[in-house]
């Protein structure tokens, strides 16, 4: 990857999503945070540039290649992977997670009271993800495969106005999802097990990081590749 020092975070990962493993270990948010030029890190987290760069481009030498090129696929396609994959895996998870949070706090909120609290977080994500992901699937992503299957422009000056203010709403439910999910991180010490934690609290605490793994990967797939894309794709098209 040529002058890695001057792409953003996002167009790293966007390029070979490897790199999120490198910027997830420091902590770095690559999604909705991920406008952040790599020379500029310094600025706004403690780790400096040419450790990331040493450490992205020993990753990027291995001739192993990304299991999947996310940015060369087609925009139709990609909406039909993230759908398929993250919606169904968000949809699936939350009753699990929901039920686990809720037993935990329970039984160890006394001896933990972060929990309830984390459980309310939660539970707030999960009613705003749900609803988030109607928006996508009824409004958004049959328009992007409008566009994708289509030779003109969106047929109406209006439906391009529709877009424009989905694709910023939809942004904005991205950084709040974001932030909520940095204060359970915080809460939580990083999703760490503490040593009087049963079965039940371990399951709880690993899955609820594996869905905020999940929600970064999900963050990012939208937001640095189908909606720009997206809008590429439609200013490309004729009238």
């Amino acid at each position: 990857m040529q002058n890695i020092e001057n792409l953003t975070v996002a167009d790293i990962v966007a390029q070979d999503f490897r790199a999120s493993d490198v910027f997830r270990k420091h902590q770095i948010d690559f999604c909705c945070g991920g406008k952040i030029k790599l020379h500029e890190i310094e600025n706004h987290y403690p780790v400096q540039p040419a450790i990331l760069v040493a450490e992205l481009n020993s990753l990027f030498s291995n001739q192993q290649p990304a299991a999947f090129a996310y940015n060369d696929w087609d925009l139709d396609f990609l909406a039909d992977f993230i759908e398929r994959t993250h919606h169904k895996f968000v949809k699936t998870e939350i009753p699990v997670l929901t039920a686990y949070l809720t037993k935990i706090a329970e039984v160890h909120g006394h001896n933990h009271p972060e929990l309830p609290e984390v459980k309310s977080l939660f539970e707030g994500a999960a009613a705003a993800l749900l609803s988030h992901l109607e928006e996508e699937e009824k409004v958004l992503f049959p328009m992007v495969r409008e566009l994708a299957k289509s030779d003109k422009k969106l047929t109406s000056s209006e439906q391009k106005e529709i877009l424009t203010k989905k694709l910023s709403e939809l942004i904005g439910e991205h950084e709040n999802e974001g932030a909520r999910f940095k204060t359970i991180a915080r809460l939580t010490s990083n999703y760490s097990i503490p040593a009087d934690a049963c079965n039940t609290y371990m399951v709880a605490i690993s899955k609820l990081e594996a869905f905020e793994k999940d929600l970064h990967q999900h963050i990012h797939l939208e937001n640095n590749i189908l909606f720009p894309k997206t809008i590429a794709r439609e200013s490309l098209l004729i009238q």
